[in-house]
């Protein structure tokens, strides 16, 4: 099934979570979700980028949001029961959750943070995330996910 096998996929096989990998070229360069999406003639509805933000008091939280909709940070800080949140900077990405810009993955990071999904996944079949690396994406159930990650629906969106 795989070419390249990551930490996230390991995760879901651990799990017995089916999953489908796509990988796609980037030209060594990521820009944003929604232009992985449109490299690989990817539905944009269903694909959701992850974004990792810090509160005051320096907790760690990860949502999920479709790769063109925007967080509010109001509703996510009050969804995950901080005062604020801002997005973590991406020079801290690496050492805070292990992952770089454009690989960043709801699954194997470095601790199992607070997940919260845009409630816009739950009735969905299938959503694409990140696969813990730039051209490499996971096709799998939001419930799935939802499971392995402990993660919320919750509105997030602007």
């Amino acid at each position: 099934m795989a070419n390249t096998k990551t930490n996230a996929m390991r995760i879901l096989e651990n799990n017995n979570i089916e999953y489908e990998e796509i990988e796609y070229d980037l030209d060594g360069e990521f820009i944003s979700a929604v232009d992985a999406g449109e490299k690989a003639h990817e539905d944009l509805d269903i694909m959701f980028k992850t974004i990792a933000c810090i509160s005051k008091d320096g907790d760690v939280i990860i949502y999920l949001v479709r790769s063109y909709d925007s967080i509010d940070m109001k509703k996510a800080a009050k969804i995950a029961g901080v005062k604020s949140i801002s997005i973590l900077p991406t020079k801290k990405l690496k050492s805070t959750v292990g992952y770089q810009r454009g690989e960043t993955s709801p699954l194997a990071m470095k601790k199992d943070f607070p997940v919260f999904i845009d409630d816009s996944a739950k009735e969905l079949d299938k959503m694409i995330v990140s696969g813990g690396k730039v051209g490499v994406s996971i096709v799998l159930n939001p419930k799935d996910l939802a499971k392995v990650t402990r993660a919320k629906f919750e509105n997030i969106r602007q």
